[in-house]
Parts: C-alpha cells; sequence; structure tokens
C-alpha cells in the first residue's frame, strides 16, 4: 500500500464500486465546508490495477472534494482490481464513517449475490460485514425474482463446495448446518449425537444463531412479528426494535410527535400501575 494525492479525474467512482445506495449529500455538503476549514480527512481506499484507480472507501469525501473544485485527494493505493475495490467497498463503514442504513447493508448483500451467486451465505455475510440470515433472506429473493440463478453447490469459507440446499434454510432449523455453510455432522458424534451444527448442542450453532439474532436486532434487522419466533426473545429485545423503528424515522416526520407522545402516555400508565 502506498499514500499518494491523487488528482480526481484518476479515480473511478463509476465502476459499480460504491455499495450504499445512494450517497448523503448533507454529508458531502458538511464535508466541503469541514474542508474549507482546513479540515483534514481520513485518505480514500482506492485500487490500482495498472490502468485505473478504482474507489473502494471514500465516496462522500472524494465528492466533497469535487464540489469544491478540488483538483487532487489524499488516497492509499492498493494493487488491485475493481473486484478487489468492489470486495473492500462491501464492508466499508460497517464500524466508522457515516453508518450504513439497513437498505445499505441490503444492498451490499444483493451486489455480492449477483457478483458471486456461488459463494455460501457465511462467505457473503463475512464480506459485507451482515448476518447470514440476511443474506439467506436476500438470496431466496432474488432467486425468485429471477435477478441470480440457484447454484447446485456453494463455496464455503473452507473452499470446499457444498449442496446449495442449506442455503435456504434457517440456521438452527431441520437442515443442521456448520458456521462456514457447510453440513454438519462431517465425523464424530454418531447418529444421535450433538455435532455442532446441531442446533440443541450447548455451545454450538445455537449459540451463534442467538448472537445473530441479537446482533440483527440492535441493527433493526428484526421486525416484531419475527421476534415472536424467537424462543429467547426478552422484553428488552422487544423494545429495541420498537425504538429502531422510532429512530429510523426522520427529526421532521409528523408521525414522529405522536409515537413519542404514545410511548409517553403507555410509559405514565405503567408508572401509575405499580
Amino acid at each position: 500500500m502506498q499514500n499518494q494525492d491523487l488528482r480526481l479525474e484518476q479515480i473511478d467512482i463509476y465502476g459499480g464500486t460504491q455499495a450504499r445506495v445512494t450517497t448523503n449529500d448533507e454529508a458531502i455538503t458538511s464535508y466541503a465546508d469541514a474542508m474549507l476549514e482546513g479540515a483534514q480527512f481520513p485518505p480514500v481506499v482506492t485500487y490500482y490495477d495498472g490502468t485505473k484507480y478504482w474507489l473502494a472507501d471514500g465516496f462522500h469525501r472524494f465528492l466533497a472534494a469535487q464540489r469544491n473544485a478540488g483538483e487532487t485527494i489524499a488516497a492509499e493505493v492498493y494493487e488491485g482490481s475493481r473486484t478487489d475495490a468492489l470486495r473492500h467497498a462491501l464492508g466499508a463503514n460497517s464500524t466508522n464513517g457515516i453508518y450504513r442504513s439497513n437498505a445499505d447493508k441490503r444492498n451490499a448483500c444483493e451486489i455480492a449475490l449477483e457478483e458471486w451467486p456461488n459463494m455460501s451465505n457465511a462467505v457473503i455475510a463475512e464480506l459485507c460485514k451482515v448476518s447470514p440470515d440476511l443474506v439467506r433472506r436476500c438470496r431466496l429473493e432474488m432467486e425468485k425474482l429471477n435477478r441470480i440463478e440457484s447454484p447446485k453447490e456453494v463455496t464455503g469459507r473452507d473452499g470446499k463446495q457444498y449442496p446449495s440446499g442449506i442455503e435456504r434454510e434457517p440456521r438452527g432449523g431441520s437442515q443442521k448446518v456448520e458456521s462456514d455453510g457447510s453440513p454438519a455432522g462431517g465425523g464424530g458424534g454418531g447418529a444421535g449425537g450433538k455435532g455442532k451444527g446441531d442446533a440443541r448442542a450447548p455451545g454450538g450453532a445455537s449459540m451463534e444463531i442467538e448472537a445473530d439474532a441479537r446482533k440483527m436486532i440492535r441493527e433493526g434487522e428484526i421486525k416484531h412479528s419475527e421476534l415472536d419466533n424467537l424462543k429467547s426473545a426478552t422484553a428488552i429485545d422487544y423494545a429495541e426494535t420498537a425504538l429502531n423503528v422510532l429512530n429510523r424515522m426522520k427529526a421532521d416526520d409528523p408521525r414522529r410527535p405522536d409515537a413519542v407522545a404514545r410511548i409517553e402516555r403507555w410509559l405514565a400508565q405503567e408508572k401509575a400501575a405499580v
């Protein structure tokens, strides 16, 4: 990797390496103003294939510099192709920068599935930094809409091939699956044993499923109706899900004050009943 000042015109932003649904114009304006005031931003991330610099991370910073009629921008330059840039972009901003919306996460999944439909849900999830269940649901929807074909086999994280049917079952269901997307029962335990892929096995897939579910609840990917199917769902999980819905509403949404008032009335009633 090298740090360079690249001319904006050298960087390709139209190669399909933007994983977000759309850019945030308010953020671009804010960045542009901060740049004019002398603020220093982290370098954008690019991949150079010998001909083009593909932008992998930093679209808002790039567009802000462009809005200011800037000529160059600080960049980290890695050797690699458009595909390498896309792989990087799919998981960018999962923990920093302008956080991804649920729509952004879904969009990243759909892009990855279109590019690599033969990769297992676990591989795609790791690439996009989302839950395997979100990938599974996206895969099913895209196959129904004929946006991608249903492969006969998928490649797991171990590089081995597995029947694609395991990608259509929720983890912990009747189809027992290892954490890397491979079928359970690959050795030991016997027919009646509890292998790692058995949803009943303590410390095995059941714990992984619960961890995925907790993450989805925190990130607003689970609806109240889906919580009813999660046996370990707590009152806090239901509350978090409701708050996620409220937090997704814009501050100027006319429905928001009514929603907040309804919650306040419910809290007042609960306190009065104690």
